[in-house]
Formats: structure tokens, C-alpha cells, sequence
């Protein structure tokens, strides 16, 4: 574990864009080794089910793209066309490092709508930031918006926040809505297993569906 970053912060949840952005632009430099040494593999899997719905030629918004591991990860499965944003400066600029994005932009996703067209991507991936984004229905319409027709959506959301949040109920009013469509929810599954603070205790679900 990274003495200088303890993600413990992270689970009294700052909901405040500033604590937010700061905390994340001061971990910029290091957040990807810490990562590896807290087995962190949700940017894989998240790229695994884009992979498995898109073709590499689609267009890809990586929403809350951090330092570009979600990014990287596309990438190493063919994916040319990624656009990211994220709320975090000095996140963006390590991701610029990885040369995977075709544009890179600092966005504060709790502003909707955001300044992107509607129907723009094939896919759509928000990993690690939902923590964040407490109105589950809003966010999801407007990823369903940006993402075309039928275009798939991954996302990953903390199993204790899933149930906090009661984001299956969210989920269900929406394919009931006709926003989305072909619902897919994982079982909880390892997060940050070398992680002091998560280990075995916070899971991660994983969420995939189409833009109705």
C-alpha cells in the first residue's frame, strides 16, 4: 500500500468538486502504480465488455478517464477511436502520457447536460466515478443520450453504494422508461483486493446495458 495515499478518504465519500478534483490531481503522479499494488482490475474487465459489444472501429467515450487506465485498457483491445474526460487537470495530463486518447477534456459530470451531442458514441465506459455521482437516474440518461442507439454502456458501481443507493430500483425504472435496454448486473465481485480499507469487504458490481 502507498504510504502517502490512504483511499480511506474516499469512503466518507467528499462530495464537494474541489475536495474532489484536488484529492485526485494530488495523487495524479502515483495513482497507477498504487493501483497495481492494490490489484486493481476493473479497468480490464470494464474494456472486456465494451469489447465484447462494440467493434474496435466504434467510437468509445471513457467518462472519468483518470490517469488512462480505462483508456490503456481499450486500447490493448484495439480501440483507436477514445475520447476521455474527467474533473481532474493533472489526471488528464498522465493520461495524455498514455497515447491512447484521440481528446482529452476536463469535465465536471455533476454539470448536465454535458457539452457532448447526443447519439456521438458506440460506447460508453464509466469506471470508478459513480461514487461521485449520486443522482443514479440523471447521469445514466445522460450517458443512454450521448451513447447512439443501441450503443452499450459499462459501468462499475461499489456493492455497498449499489445497495445505499438502491441503483437495481434506479436501474429497472429505467428499462420500465424504455431509456435502456438489456440490463446486464454482475454479482459482486474484488475491487481493491490489496487494499487495507476495501479487501473483502467492498465489492464492485459491474452494469452493462444499451441505449434504448
Amino acid at each position: 500500500m502507498n504510504d502517502e495515499k490512504d483511499y480511506s478518504g474516499l469512503l466518507n465519500l467528499p462530495d464537494k468538486i474541489g475536495e474532489i478534483s484536488e484529492y485526485y490531481d494530488s495523487w495524479a503522479k502515483e495513482y497507477n502504480d498504487t493501483l497495481k499494488q492494490w490489484d486493481y482490475h476493473a479497468p480490464e474487465n470494464a474494456a472486456e465488455i465494451i469489447s465484447s459489444n462494440v467493434p474496435v472501429s466504434g467510437e468509445i467515450l471513457d467518462a472519468g478517464c483518470g490517469t488512462g487506465l480505462v483508456g490503456t485498457a481499450l486500447a490493448a483491445k484495439g480501440f483507436t477511436k477514445i475520447d476521455g474526460i474527467d474533473l481532474s487537470a493533472e489526471s488528464l495530463i498522465q493520461a495524455s502520457k498514455a497515447s491512447v486518447y484521440r481528446s482529452l477534456h476536463e469535465l465536471n459530470m455533476k454539470e448536465l447536460p454535458l457539452p457532448i451531442d447526443s447519439n456521438t458514441y458506440d460506447g460508453l465506459l464509466c469506471v470508478g466515478v459513480l461514487t461521485y455521482l449520486p443522482d443514479s437516474t440523471d447521469i445514466i440518461r445522460e450517458f443512454s443520450r450521448i451513447v447512439k442507439p443501441g450503443g452499450i454502456v459499462a459501468l462499475t458501481q461499489r456493492d455497498d453504494i449499489f445497495q445505499e443507493r438502491n441503483f437495481d430500483t434506479v436501474l429497472d425504472k429505467l428499462v420500465e422508461k424504455q431509456v435502456i435496454a438489456d440490463l446486464k448486473i454482475s454479482a459482486p465481485l474484488p475491487y481493491l483486493p490489496e487494499n487495507e480499507e476495501f479487501g473483502e469487504d467492498i465489492l464492485v458490481q459491474y452494469i452493462s446495458f444499451r441505449a434504448a
